[in-house]
């Protein structure tokens, strides 16, 4: 996995930058550009049936679909498509709406995504009340707050998978199953989850949501609903519904990005070059990914406190995100050494303003955050870890009898941490 297959990775390295700021959305590899490249050029038509053309856009769709629905491993009636995750979550509120009632409470957590936030916020307008569950000095759940919490009966409870700050991977089954005990509709963000293992969704949890575009696609959104709530709320209030699909005038509204899901295939073939099916690909990804978190929590560890690292200590597993700041320096200027020495970061709260508030207050909630993906390497965190050794005003190596890769027990697999 050294980014051969990656253009925009190749270009950068041959300028001596490095891309890390996979957070925020992650590369796409040749085939996926190919492809988008073909449809738009030869391909380009609206969906329908008869004409050639217009039948090979339908089946696009649908195969895009399948291939999503085997990544994740449900059945294909319950996926669907978007633009993106935040769009696919406004649109589920939306159909939550009409049912909501005056005094109905909703749950939410100070850990997520404002993805992940403001749709059910948006409920308020029609009588919801909201709780939010605190987090911790690590960024993890405030468990006593979210019990007392669920035991108020909720409507609604929205959850983490994995944190866009921290890397945190939350034991998102085992809250979903208590959501789903207290008799609530249980809604996952999986965005950040989804590139960096093979995801199974729990029966418990009735409404996902995905965006492609952090896992090597173009920008478009994928959804998965339980069978409870496919029934419940994806359904058309016209018994002519153009189409046939209930799904296309509620959680798919409007034409979606042909060309976005041709490239979604170009980068499901870019997985079977890795293995035999895209999921056990991720599993190779997770592995490679896993071990550049490990290299990069080491080097944290040598320079604390001198850098404040957020989220879990660093033996703990976490996927390769880090969000941190040097005290005395402000964020911003933290941010600038990087850009002058040509590292592609992120500053700032990455849309999760009250995580990065209730971790980095000192710091206004801002914080320099870099995030490394499969084609990312152990020299290009050494460079990155260069940029703060100047900033400190030592070299690399200062240290260096404290052992890099001398984890503590407690160190396990991003995929099963809890």
């Amino acid at each position: 996995m050294n980014g051969d297959r990656f253009p925009a990775v190749m270009a950068a390295r041959a300028h001596g930058r490095i891309l890390a700021d996979n957070a925020a959305g992650a590369q796409l590899p040749d085939v996926t550009l190919e492809r988008m490249q073909r449809y738009l050029t030869y391909d380009y038509a609206q969906k329908g049936g008869i004409f050639a053309r217009t039948r090979a856009t339908s089946d696009l769709v649908a195969e895009a679909k399948v291939e999503f629905a085997a990544l994740v491993d449900v059945p294909v009636a319950r996926v669907g498509i978007g633009l993106n995750a935040t769009s696919l979550a406004m649109n589920f509120a939306r159909l939550l709406a009409s049912t909501i009632e005056r005094g109905d409470r909703i749950v939410v957590t100070a850990a997520d995504h404002e993805a992940n936030v403001a749709p059910w916020l948006w409920l308020r307008r029609f009588g919801a009340q909201v709780d939010v569950v605190p987090v911790d000095a690590h960024g993890d759940l405030d468990e006593a707050k979210y019990a007392a919490y669920l035991a108020r009966g909720p409507r609604l409870v929205a959850l983490p998978w994995a944190s866009n700050a921290t890397g945190t991977v939350f034991d998102v089954a085992r809250l979903a199953r208590d959501a789903k005990a207290a008799r609530a509709i249980v809604v996952v963000d999986g965005v950040q989850a989804f590139p960096h293992f093979a995801v199974t969704i729990d029966p418990a949890i009735d409404f996902i949501f995905f965006s492609a575009y952090k896992m090597y696609a173009p920008h478009l959104g994928f959804w998965v609903a339980s069978e409870f709530a496919f029934e419940r709320y994806v359904r058309a209030d016209d018994d002519h519904v153009p189409g046939g699909d209930a799904r296309y005038w509620t959680l798919e509204v409007g034409t979606q990005s042909h060309e976005a899901l041709a490239g979604w295939l170009g980068t499901m073939a870019y997985f079977r070059d890795i293995a035999a099916t895209p999921r056990l690909a991720l599993e190779i990804v997770a592995k490679h990914e896993f071990e550049l978190s490990r290299y990069a929590r080491d080097g944290f560890a040598l320079r604390a406190p001198h850098v404040k690292l957020y989220g879990r200590p660093t033996h703990l597993a976490r996927l390769p995100v880090f969000a941190f700041n040097v005290p005395g320096i402000a964020t911003d200027e933290l941010a600038e050494r990087f850009d002058v020495a040509q590292i592609e970061g992120r500053s700032g709260d990455y849309y999760a303003p009250r995580l990065m508030q209730a971790l980095a207050p000192e710091a206004q909630g801002r914080a320099v955050r870099l995030s490394f993906a499969q084609y990312n390497t152990t020299d290009e965190i050494d460079r990155c870890f260069d940029v703060i050794d100047a900033v400190l005003g030592r070299t690399r190596g200062d240290d260096e009898s404290e052992a890099v890769g001398n984890l503590e027990a407690t160190d396990v697999s991003p995929v099963i941490a809890t």
